[in-house]
């Protein structure tokens, strides 16, 4: 635990200093902290963020996206390609493994409700990815989020992440069900 607290001060700090987004779910069983940090230039998005389940246990994941428009018409679609180094810890005795998902995200934006945005997310890992005694990976996630300030938006989604074990060990859900949330852009 003391891992995760160092994290989440690590994280903090960061924000405070060198941050572009700071994005913040919850529901009642669950509760995500990411962080973002943007490259402008080169059109990376580094990420680390923090999941904790009451029940299931922790995911902690570093990433990095390469993130650039993929339409070019009126309505802004934007999309994101890269993968995330992820640890789970499951509550459970023995849940706990690396892996290296690979995946992205979208976020679509019309130019006629443009304070309104849907975001879809996802990331798999198949065994060749996974390290120690995880098999498997799987996160994917949905929202509908609105820009209640320039900088700041109000979303509710859906979210499910899950960690496949090896033999003798068994599976963790760690999240899957609805949340709202907030981003803030600084």
């Amino acid at each position: 635990m003391r891992f995760v607290a160092s994290l989440i001060g690590i994280t903090l700090l960061c924000a405070q200093v060198i941050a572009d987004e700071l994005d913040l779910s919850l529901n009642n069983d669950a509760l995500r902290l990411q962080y973002v940090y943007k490259m402008e230039s080169s059109g990376l998005n580094l990420d680390t963020g923090w999941l904790h389940h009451s029940d299931n246990g922790d995911i902690l994941h570093a990433g990095v996206h390469l993130v650039d428009l993929a339409s070019s018409g009126r309505d802004k679609l934007e999309a994101g390609l890269g993968g995330r180094f992820v640890y789970t810890n499951g509550d459970h005795s023995d849940q706990s493994g690396f892996a290296v998902p690979i995946g992205g995200f979208v976020r679509f934006t019309p130019e006629a409700i443009n304070r309104l945005s849907v975001v879809g997310s996802l990331y798999y890992a198949p065994s060749i990815l996974a390290i120690g005694d995880m098999d498997e990976y799987q996160e994917a996630s949905f929202r509908v989020s609105y820009s209640v300030i320039r900088d700041a938006d109000m979303y509710v989604g859906a979210r499910y992440a899950r960690g496949d074990y090896k033999k003798g060990v068994a599976d963790a859900r760690f999240d899957s069900g609805m949340h709202i949330g907030m981003t803030l852009r600084f």
